[in-house]
């Protein structure tokens, strides 16, 4: 399998991660961790009535008609796309590494919105100005030809880049919003504190080890998050990378 994360730097060594291996993309399970995919909770049934009505057919918002090409993304070579207003933007990856896309959209106004076609949740979501970095393909076996959507009112910028070419931290790393991190430390353990920034705020992590593989030979891997404050130690092996999605603040802090 190709290794992604994994040349040595001048100031940091950071060892390989390898690319997930899975079939599809799924919607983020909740606010329990878990290394597996997340069980189906059953389904609440509503009591019935005299004159049932039916259920609505649920409708999708059309793509926007404007597409923009930001290019090719490799390693040590990002694409950079900018428009204005709603679009769906082509981007080519160019090897098997992560793509991670920087949004910024600080002079936008309304409602931002990140996201794909197919997926089931968004990237990143909230109002304007909105800005971030999102892990947008993870998937070995994905279509090297990637689709993102945004929606916006206004100027923005798109930055795609491999998570590979993200520059290394270490030590007590605190910030606001959408971020991924590129953890350089030798720490068995990290511990994550969020607060959300509003009643319509939630935070979902995901973190990566670089030191530490499955059976199937996929980095270990954990997915946690909740829509209100939590302080939660993720025994997740590092060097690795740690995937925010919130607009609330956070700190993440290496353990021994």
């Amino acid at each position: 399998m190709t290794s992604l994360l994994g040349r040595p730097r001048a100031a940091l060594a950071v060892p390989a991660l390898l690319l997930l291996v899975v079939a599809g993309c799924t919607a983020d399970p909740g606010p329990k961790a878990a290394r597996t995919a997340a069980a189906s909770a059953p389904r609440a049934t509503a009591a019935p009535t005299a004159t049932p009505s039916p259920d609505p057919t649920p409708t999708e918002e059309p793509l926007p008609e404007q597409r923009l090409d930001a290019g090719a993304v490799a390693e040590g070579a990002p694409a950079t796309v900018s428009g204005t207003g709603a679009a769906v933007v082509q981007v080519l990856r160019q090897g098997e590494f992560g793509v991670v896309a920087h949004l910024d959209c600080s002079a936008c106004t309304g409602r931002v919105v990140l996201s794909a076609e197919e997926r089931m949740s968004a990237w990143g979501e909230g109002p304007a100005p909105l800005t971030g970095s999102y892990l947008v393909d993870i998937f070995k076996e994905s279509d090297p030809q990637q689709e993102v959507v945004v929606r916006a009112e206004g100027p923005w910028t798109l930055r795609f880049e491999s998570w590979n070419d993200l520059p290394p931290v270490t030590g007590v790393q605190q910030g606001t919003g959408a971020a991924v991190l590129l953890v350089g430390d030798d720490a068995a353990a990290v511990q994550l504190d969020y607060v959300p920034v509003d009643a319509d705020d939630s935070m979902t992590a995901r973190v990566f080890s670089a030191v530490d593989v499955t059976e199937s030979g996929n980095p270990d891997t954990l997915l946690l998050g909740d829509d209100v404050a939590f302080s939660e130690r993720v025994d997740v092996r590092m060097p690795g990378v740690v995937v925010l999605g919130t607009r609330g603040s956070w700190t993440v802090t290496p353990l021994p």
